[in-house]
Parts: structure tokens; C-alpha cells; sequence
């Protein structure tokens, strides 16, 4: 990506930067106006899919005492909470980080996991994107790679969460 930092806040920022635009509550207002389009997109009929499978594994994995669920977006969390509601996510006691909590990918992935408040034998993150994989390889957490996006570029990659039991093998490899 030409971005520095790969998230809502980050981008904004760095194109107002390079067009010598001062900020003086721009980033507010393009944020509130994106957060007006993406309500009007999904009242409108407009489409925010999750991959196969992930409801049912985010389900099971917040039900399950071994596991804490947190979500981390480069998104802002207003939009981000639109996007996976109308997905079919419940988000109800759930840990969601966003670039409202900062412009870096790996600070927003810290405050969610200082957010889910234990010590962790292990911190797995799941992502799409290769700035996700760069995020976790500074954070030195595991990672496994869902959609075609990543497929061939990490180790450990799913296409979607259909098969729980492959899913769950990496998750512990």
C-alpha cells in the first residue's frame, strides 16, 4: 500500500498531509459523513457478508472458557459495529478496536488485546490483508490468513472459516 499506516485515520491523515491540508476537525467530519454513507449503503440493501463459517467459530470461540475474542479494525469502530451487526456478528460484551484508538495497525491491535485484560499463553490474529501480517510479525503474535487475498503469501491460510476442525488445528499449531 502507498499508505503508511493502513487504516481510516491513518489514511486521511496522511492525505491531508501531502496535500497541506491543516487539520481543523476534517478527519471528524469525513468521518461522520462515511459512517452517513455506509448506514445509507446497508439500509439501501447494500451487502457486508461475513465469510462462511465465521459467525459460527466467533460464536463458539466466545463461548468457550480457553478463548478471548477481540476485534481489531482499521476501520472506525462506528462504521466497523455497522458492518459486522448487519453481518449477523453479535458483538454484545465483545472487545472492538479501532483506528478511533489510533492511526498504527499495531497500536490498535494492542489496546485490544491490553482491552481483553488477561495474560495470554498465546495471541493468534486473524486478518485479510498483508499490512495484517507485517502488524503481527512487529507484534511477534501468530497469524493465520483468510481469502483469496492472502492465499500463497503466509504460512498458516484459510479460504474461509467452513472447515471449524482445520480452523482449530491451526489456531494451536
Amino acid at each position: 500500500s502507498k499508505y503508511k499506516n493502513v487504516t481510516d485515520t491513518g489514511s486521511l491523515r496522511q492525505i491531508m498531509e501531502e496535500n497541506n491540508i491543516q487539520e481543523k476537525g476534517q478527519i471528524k467530519e469525513v468521518r461522520t459523513k462515511f459512517g452517513e454513507l455506509i448506514r445509507q449503503y446497508l439500509q439501501n440493501g447494500g451487502k457486508c457478508r461475513p465469510k462462511e463459517g465465521a459467525i459460527h467459530l466467533i460464536n463458539k470461540l466466545t463461548t468457550a472458557e480457553d478463548y478471548e475474542v477481540g476485534f481489531a479494525t482499521g476501520g472506525w469502530r462506528h462504521t466497523a459495529k455497522m458492518k459486522l451487526q448487519h453481518a449477523g456478528f453479535n458483538l454484545e460484551n465483545t472487545v472492538l478496536t479501532s483506528s478511533d484508538d489510533g492511526d498504527e495497525r499495531v497500536t490498535i491491535m494492542n489496546k485490544c488485546l491490553s482491552q481483553l485484560g488477561h495474560c495470554f499463553q498465546r495471541v493468534v490474529y486473524i486478518g485479510d490483508a498483508e499490512w495484517d501480517i507485517q502488524a503481527t510479525e512487529k507484534l511477534g503474535w501468530h497469524f493465520i490468513g483468510v481469502g483469496t487475498r492472502l492465499k500463497g503469501k503466509c504460512e498458516f491460510w484459510v479460504e474461509d472459516f467452513s472447515s471449524y476442525n482445520t480452523f482449530m488445528k491451526m489456531l494451536h499449531v
